[in-house]
Order: structure tokens, then C-alpha cells, then sequence
């Protein structure tokens, strides 16, 4: 007969490998939706140092090895949502543009064909400057909505 202290850490072992486990399942599918926002194709190992540094702390902002999963990553993971922070880099603040634009392309075109882009880009600085404590230049933010438009309209839509 095993005593109350050997059953009491096999159950203690249990419920720790399952909260290890579950972290780590939260860890790769955090890692397979940050690989397909931004489009790295191959292993995380096989990227160079920089990129490999870039990513890890891309990881931070949505895990934790204590905590697991943050709500920054639910959002990631629940509505595709990328989370911009101080460390943020200027091609991380451009797919965030980029992906609002996608979402309210209507918008934006009808406000760029009006003349009033200042109204955009108005609009995404009072979003994005708290996040990342940066006033972006408004040369960046219009470049990166006509990316997007300037691809919508050599596809004829």
C-alpha cells in the first residue's frame, strides 16, 4: 500500500506535466501563427541570429514559461491581432498597418480618393502611438496604406 505522501507527489507530478505540457502546446501554436504573419517558411533554428532574437521577442509579448499564454497572445490566437509594443520594429508596425488597411480597405480608399488621407493617418497614429510610445512619420504610415491599395488596384479590384 502506498502512503498519502507518495500518492500526494505522483498526483503533484501529474498535474505539473499536464501544466507543462499545455504551456508548450500554447508556445507552438503562438510560434505557427507568428511564422505565418510573418512568412518564414522553415524552422525557427534555421533563421539567422537577428531574425532568431526578433522572434524570441515577439514570443515574449504573447508567452510565458510561467504563465503561459498572456492575453495578448489570446487575441493572437482567437482574432489574428498583432500587439505592438515599444520594442516593436518598423516592419512589425507596418503589417499591423497593413492589416487594418486590408480590413477597412472601403474606408480608406474612399478618404485617399477624397483628399483625406490626414484623417487616416490621423487615425492610425492615435492607435498605434500609445502601443509603441513613438509618433510615426506620416510619410511611413501613408506608404504603407498605398502598399496595400497600390496591390489592390494592379489586381483590378
Amino acid at each position: 500500500m502506498r502512503s498519502y505522501t507518495q500518492v500526494y507527489n505522483q498526483s503533484k507530478k501529474e498535474i505539473l506535466d499536464r501544466k507543462k505540457n499545455m504551456f508548450e502546446q500554447q508556445k507552438v501554436a503562438i510560434i505557427n501563427v507568428l511564422k505565418e504573419e510573418y512568412m518564414i517558411t522553415g524552422k525557427m533554428s534555421d533563421l539567422p541570429q537577428d531574425e532568431k532574437v526578433k522572434m524570441a521577442k515577439r514570443l515574449s509579448e504573447y508567452w510565458s514559461p510561467k504563465t503561459g499564454i498572456n492575453s495578448n497572445g489570446v487575441r493572437l490566437l482567437n482574432e489574428n491581432i498583432i500587439t505592438l509594443s515599444p520594442s516593436s520594429t518598423a516592419s512589425d508596425i507596418q503589417l499591423f498597418i497593413q492589416k487594418r488597411t486590408k480590413k477597412n480597405l472601403n474606408a480608406i480608399v474612399e478618404c485617399f480618393r477624397a483628399g483625406k488621407q490626414k484623417i487616416v493617418v490621423e487615425e492610425f497614429r492615435k492607435e498605434i502611438g500609445p502601443m509603441i510610445g513613438k509618433n510615426l512619420k506620416e510619410s511611413f504610415i501613408i506608404d504603407s496604406v498605398w502598399s496595400i491599395i497600390g496591390n489592390r488596384i494592379k489586381q483590378g479590384i
